[in-house]
């Protein structure tokens, strides 16, 4: 699925396609919203401090309005006004109508301005961050631990260019509790990477501390285990097929030794990836034209044999009318016959946003459609924003595709910002302060290489969790374990995802 050279014509196809999307003009209304079932605590709020710059003009009464005005704020040559002497921010204080608890805000910008911003609280006599990114966009939702205050302080550090940015909104909500079944957060891991038989060598404390990891994810997706040749099964793993039963089982052992038993675990494996019959992303067109009724009784047999709860499809991708009308059979014969072994059985692809060739009746099929909202693009080099997962979701609506289906992809690893093709692991960024909310990462050392390298911070994360649990959508997915911090550094992209879930779902 990653850390695997594409041929040219796949290079230049996700350029163009991405290059497309990051220059779409879409506000926020085109975007799919987030329900949110609190007051906006913003309504009766007033401007009380706007932080000028010289040759600014004050107009943040704009982010209070309910029209299309916006505040401005801007950083001209760094220059201070009459009122102040900070020559690093523009900034605004708010006075809420009244004090109130909040954990989340939505902002809206107009455009991509911003390349850093701050939210804070005045609690204690002090100004309290509590919050931080990089990027808004078009529709940044933030999700943090709830906060009581009646004044807040939303700073715009750093700028991309000259222009002005413009701040459409700020939006405070106090959500609460939610009832939500079936929220998925999957996670693909290779047996491997972390051995799961060398991990039960550890100590028992940690293996528990392992474990942890499976308090968060309720989908494994096991990957690069099994492939194909001349239409048989062959397993990628030390000892071949004994070497797989092994570390499945070793798999199963440390999933039972997580925190919360109540937690159900669904081990589901990648059956079919790019590399079938050799010759990557076009050898596996031409093997699965002659193979593909063989292909999917074989893995209906292996889903039976191991007794795993389902199988994931990662073929990248078909290309032509033919290669996709051998593609929507396949998936025929395979669910139906995954369901006559195992009624509830999950049927998973891993997809892009614009790889979406089959038929509607294909996409249907799908319980869990892994979004591969990651190694894309923006002005700046980010790969893996919140707004490129947001496009992404409306190429899906367009498809006819339930968003229940969709789990948005999560990178825990990390990009150059020029998108060499240099795959870091967050595991090995060094935690520092701001480790948890910064996705730009600079002096990243992969492949020899060293590069400013831009990720999917464990903040961020929990932003797109937060966002799909209050949207409708599936769930997450995140590519791939071994990339991750453990658990017990507060700074592994798990532990985001948990601490947002935890918010807004807290018997996770």
């Amino acid at each position: 699925m990653k850390k695997r050279m594409l041929s040219l014509f796949a290079i230049l196809a996700i350029i163009l396609t991405l290059f497309s999307n990051c220059n779409k003009k879409t506000n926020a209304a085109d975007l799919i919203q987030p329900h949110l079932s609190s007051s906006n605590l913003m309504e009766g709020a007033e401007i009380i401090s706007e932080n000028l710059k010289k040759g600014e003009n004050p107009d943040a009464a704009n982010l209070l309005s309910h029209d299309s005005a916006a505040w401005t704020p801007r950083n001209i040559a760094r220059r201070p006004g009459s009122n102040t002497n900070d020559v690093c921010d523009t900034a605004i204080e708010i006075q809420l109508k009244e004090q109130c608890a909040f954990n989340t805000a939505v902002i809206e910008e107009i455009g991509n301005r911003v390349q850093y911003f701050r939210l804070q609280a005045w609690v204690d006599g002090r100004w309290q961050t509590i919050y931080q990114s990089e990027k808004i966009q078009s529709l940044r939702l933030c999700s943090f631990d709830a906060v009581t205050t009646d004044k807040v302080r939303l700073s715009i550090d750093k700028f991309r260019g000259n222009q002005p940015a413009k701040i459409k909104s700020l939006r405070l909500y106090n959500e609460p509790v939610r009832e939500v079944k079936d929220f998925n957060v999957t996670v693909y891991q290779r047996l491997d990477g972390d051995i799961p038989s060398e991990v039960l060598k550890r100590t028992p404390e940690e293996v528990k501390a392992f474990a942890r990891f499976y308090d968060v994810y309720n989908t494994v997706l096991i990957f690069g285990a099994v492939n194909w040749k001349e239409g048989e099964m062959i397993f990628n793993v030390p000892d071949g097929e004994e070497g797989f039963a092994r570390e499945l089982s070793a798999l199963r052992q440390i999933i039972e030794q997580r925190s919360n038993k109540a937690h159900k675990v669904k081990i589901v494996c990648t059956a079919l990836a790019d590399g079938a019959g050799g010759n990557g992303h076009t050898g596996v067109n031409v093997f699965m034209a002659k193979d593909w009724q063989r292909v999917a009784d074989r893995m209906v047999e292996f889903l039976k044999k191991y007794d795993l709860d389902g199988l994931d499809i990662d073929w990248e991708y078909p290309s032509s009318k033919e290669d996709w009308a051998c593609f929507d059979n396949f998936i025929a014969r395979l669910d139906k016959g995954m369901k006559n072994v195992k009624s509830g059985a999950v049927l998973s692809a891993a997809l892009s946003a614009w790889g979406l060739g089959m038929s509607k009746e294909t996409l249907a099929r799908f319980d869990q459609i892994q979004f591969m909202a990651y190694d894309g693009c923006d002005v700046d080099g980010y790969q893996s924003s919140l707004e490129q997962a947001q496009y992404g979701l409306l190429d899906f609506v367009n498809k006819g595709v339930d968003l229940k289906q969709v789990n948005i992809g999560v990178a825990a690893y990390g990009r150059p910002l020029n998108s060499a093709p240099y795959w870091a692991a967050w595991r090995d960024v060094p935690s520092g302060k701001n480790t948890y909310w910064n996705s730009l990462q600079p002096n990243v050392m992969e492949g020899n290489q060293l590069f400013d390298g831009t990720f999917c911070a464990p903040a961020l994360a929990g932003d797109k969790a937060a966002y799909a649990l209050m949207s409708g959508v599936g769930g997450v997915m995140v590519f791939r374990l071994a990339c991750d911090k453990t658990m017990d550094d507060p700074n592994s992209v798990a532990c985001g995802i948990e601490n947002a879930l935890k918010r807004y779902l807290p018997e996770w």
